[in-house]
């Protein structure tokens, strides 16, 4: 497995070779707190990071974009926000759910000063992605957070998942492991592993 670290930020490593899922971090792998210092090992969704061991399991490629960063020089915040995804990259390998990327919004700006204005928004990085690991585009799957589940298909291909995250608002009879298995069937059909 060979592992890439661009900076304190993201990591890259080639762990799966089937399809491209990619995840938003923020309340759906761990729920949002508005400080770090407030997130508990319960704040990370069980029952998703089972549907990530089966994926691993299945050889599928995913990692993490995630959003949220600490404010810097905050004297109350004790974890930055490459410390928390160090955190959850070792969880993830302990638990068999080892993702092939993170990349965090700081990360997005060593990128774009790297690569000049080839990487200008979430889709040329999405695009850059796909390319450096030889996705096809229609095996290539965004997951978002939303308050209510849906499938959207784009021109380019790739298929956009709307997740309800772990502090959706939507009043709903349906279990959290049953949203779950929604979403991993979804994904398995985009990937044609059903």
């Amino acid at each position: 497995m060979d592992s890439d670290v661009f900076d304190v930020h993201c990591i890259r490593r080639r762990v799966g070779s089937t399809g491209l899922v990619i995840f938003e971090c923020d309340d759906i792998l761990l729920r949002h707190r508005p400080q770090f210092e407030d997130l508990t090992l319960g704040d990370i969704d069980a029952n998703f990071v089972a549907m990530l061991q089966d994926f691993r399991n299945l050889d599928v490629r995913f990692g993490f974009i995630t959003y949220h960063s600490a404010p810097r020089r905050e004297p109350r915040v004790r974890i930055d926000s490459a410390t928390l995804t160090r955190l959850l990259d070792d969880l993830l390998r302990v638990t068999g759910a080892l993702p092939d990327f993170w990349i965090g919004t700081a990360c997005m700006s060593a990128l774009r000063q790297r690569h000049g204005s080839q990487i200008r928004d979430e889709l040329d990085l999405i695009t850059k992605l796909t390319e450096s690991y030889g996705a096809d585009l229609n095996k290539l799957v965004l997951v978002r957070k939303a308050e209510s589940p849906q499938v959207s298909a784009h021109p380019s291909g790739l298929t956009e998942i709307f997740y309800p995250g772990l502090s959706a608002r939507a009043a709903s009879n349906i279990s959290r492991p049953s949203k779950v298995g929604w979403l991993k069937t979804m994904i398995k059909h985009v990937l044609e592993l059903e």
